[in-house]
């Protein structure tokens, strides 16, 4: 039995982390899947594992979730 995240998990993880640290302001899910050449779907539920563990933060704007690095 195997415990924490995959392999492709905590890449998908930094990718995103990467597209945060470069970012001047907050990004959509959809443009962080494009950036990243990832599923709207998997981005989602990473940004939101990433929040849960403190590492960014994410709100509403309107309809669009937007996303930035914990400061």
């Amino acid at each position: 039995m195997t415990t924490g995240k995959s392999r492709l998990g905590k890449k998908i993880e930094a990718d995103i982390l990467r597209v945060l640290q470069t970012a001047a302001q907050p990004v959509s899910t959809r443009g962080i899947a494009l950036k990243t050449g990832r599923a709207w779907h998997s981005v989602q539920g990473h940004c939101l594992r990433l929040q849960i563990a403190g590492r960014i933060h994410g709100y509403r704007i309107s309809n669009l979730n937007v996303w930035e690095i914990k400061r």
